[in-house]
């Protein structure tokens, strides 16, 4: 280990406490803990549909070449204008926009069921490079039941074709056609396509909409459709409706505990959510009116958060701050039932609706994101667009105005709770040669995980990195490379902080490459031991020349939290006696402030 002098130490205490003390521990910073002003930590989601050709790809005649060019604009497009996450569109009706062998070629890439793309490539492959390239999380968005919504030909792979029982039609719409969710064969098929996508990609999330049982607007399957399903699938005895639900449910159950055994077996960190329709049911809460998933659609999701078996939900609150569908209302109600059942709440926002007969004005959207960073909506952590076209063609100003305001300055997507809490390793070498900022790879952390990208600060000072470390505004960039070039201004004034993140957007990260956490137990030329350590109720500081000019004694959890303080009489003794008040047991760090600005700092445990 390279020694730090005393002049490093001085300098990169108060900044390193946050980092390089997270490292040592082996956790991470969880929900309850983020910042919501200016939120560093916050998921700026955006749906990218594939079926119809809506989003993309805009032709499905046109060429791999041709595809390729406009999905990576795509990205771009998204990366310039504040997004980290996509979620793309890859299974829309029982077909795949991806290579698979369990489903057929989607005819909304190239035009025919079944046809592979010539010359042959693997859309989802090439999402996830080029998103990860940008600094970009993907999500791999399936539709688990829906096998048709259209006048095409299926392919001869298709499950309507090689299994036709398990296929129902809605009511008024022919072309509209569900796999039927009461049949075990068909769980067990929508669970194998699950697996087959998180054991050969690399996606960061799987994500379910919300096409259950055809909603009330496509009308409900006809009960003698799913009849002898219920009949043949029914041991407990449930009402036709409940029954219903009980299928979602253990579909949505087997999805993530698949899931789950996917992430321990091959070291990945695959979550899972759902995007629920907006209302749960009509009149809940008080004041709110309109169509209900519970009834309508036949799914619960409020009973998978009881039964854990989703990482996040992200509704689709898809109305105004106002109304029989107040947004205020809904997402606040959402927002009380995640946070009580610890998970995380994103929010589906319509920005479709601001190209529509409904008008709504961008500010719309802004207000609301506003309303999802307030104190009470404590489980909210980001939003998701729906969908691009808007963001593509800057409707109503969207991208410019969120860019002067809400999405000014970049962000990464939160941790999700109960999944991976062990932080990468933090960047090495990192070195500063003009404007031109660069580090090394470190190793992998305990549980095999090496950074993914890695955030880049700038802050006013060392001292700042403590007190603003969740302050977004801070952020100069988030990327997958190893280095960045800074402006002038920033390589002379700022203090530059580099952390890495992993695929779970845990952070870490250290401000001198030459610092080690061990070096938090070196004392400085003032202080010359402290005892007893570990202490109970007090612990004292002893020094080897007179402290008069002591102006202050901190004490920090190894967050970087400030849990205690005390401003000290000036006199001239060898030795203070600390006693801090309402502290639990574990590790803290000390930091002694003196008169001249500069301050010395050491580690304590707490008995």
């Amino acid at each position: 280990m390279k020694k730090t002098t005393l002049k490093t130490l001085k300098a990169t205490f108060s900044a390193c406490l946050i980092f390089c003390v997270l490292s040592a521990n082996s956790q991470c910073l969880q929900g309850a803990e983020f910042s919501k002003s200016t939120p560093k930590r916050d998921l700026r989601g955006v749906f990218l549909a594939s079926v119809f050709n809506l989003n993309w790809p805009t032709s499905k005649t046109a060429s791999p070449a041709v595809q390729q060019a406009e999905l990576i604009s795509i990205l771009d497009n998204l990366q310039a204008n504040g997004y980290n996450t996509v979620f793309f569109q890859i299974r829309p009706a029982g077909d795949a926009l991806y290579a698979s062998t369990l489903e057929p070629w989607s005819y909304y890439l190239t035009g025919t069921e079944g046809l592979a793309p010539n010359p042959l490539w693997d859309p989802l492959s090439f999402a996830i490079t080029e998103a990860h390239k940008r600094g970009l999380d993907l999500h791999a968005w399936i539709n688990p039941y829906r096998s048709k919504n259209g006048t095409y030909t299926n392919a001869a792979s298709h499950p309507s074709n090689t299994n036709p029982s398990w296929v129902l039609t809605a009511a008024t719409n022919v072309n509209l056609k569900i796999l039927d969710p009461g049949l075990p064969a068909v769980r067990n098929h929508i669970v194998s396509i699950i697996q087959d996508i998180a054991t050969r990609y690399d996606v960061d999330g799987i994500h379910f909409d919300d096409y259950f049982y055809p909603g009330s607007f496509m009308k409900a399957v006809p009960d003698n459709q799913d009849k002898q399903t219920f009949i043949d699938n029914n041991p407990t005895n449930l009402s036709l409706a409940d029954w219903r639900r009980e299928n979602g449910k253990l579909m949505v159950g087997m999805v993530y505990d698949a899931i789950q055994v996917i992430n321990t077996n091959l070291n990945k960190n695959v979550v899972f959510g759902v995007s629920p329709s907006g209302i749960w049911k009509s009149g809940v809460p008080t004041g709110i009116s309109g169509g209900s998933h519970f009834t309508d659609l036949f799914y619960d999701p409020i009973a998978w958060l009881d039964a854990g078996k989703v990482d996040y939900l992200a509704p689709q609150v898809y109305w105004k701050i106002t109304g029989g569908q107040d947004y205020i209302k809904l997402t606040q109600w959402w927002n009380d039932q995640v946070k009580t059942r610890n998970r995380q709440l994103y929010l589906s926002q319509a920005y479709y609706k601001m190209d529509d007969g409904n008008n709504f004005p961008s500010s719309e959207m802004q207000n609301q994101i506003i309303h999802n960073r307030s104190a009470t909506m404590n489980a909210a952590f980001g939003q998701i667009a729906y969908s691009y076209a808007a963001i593509k063609n800057n409707s109503k100003s969207i991208n410019t105005n969120l860019l002067a305001a809400e999405y000014k300055y970049q962000s990464f997507a939160p941790p999700i709770p109960g999944k991976d809490a062990i932080c990468p390793n933090p960047p090495e070498n990192i070195t500063k040669t003009g404007i031109a900022l660069t580090w090394s790879t470190p190793a992998a952390a305990a549980d095999g995980d090496l950074p993914v990208k890695y955030v880049v600060y700038a802050f006013s000072n060392a001292a700042e990195a403590v007190t603003n470390k969740d302050d977004g505004s801070k952020i100069i960039e988030i990327t997958a490379y190893n280095q960045y070039t800074l402006t002038q201004d920033q390589a002379d004034n700022k203090f530059i902080v580099v952390t890495s993140l992993d695929k779970n957007n845990n952070e870490a990260g250290t401000y001198d490459p030459n610092l080690a956490k061990d070096d938090f137990d070196l004392f400085a030329d003032r202080i010359s031991r402290v005892y007893p350590n570990p202490f109970y109720d007090a612990f004292t500081i002893e020094f080897n020349k007179s402290i008069s000019n002591i102006v202050q004694v901190s004490i920090f959890e190894g967050t970087g939290k400030q849990v205690w303080q005390q401003n000290v009489d000036n006199n001239a003794d060898y030795k203070l006696i600390v006693s801090p008040s309402n502290l639990n047991a574990g590790i803290y760090y000390v930091r002694v402030n003196f008169e001249n600005g500069s301050s010395e700092s050491f580690k304590v445990i707490k008995k």
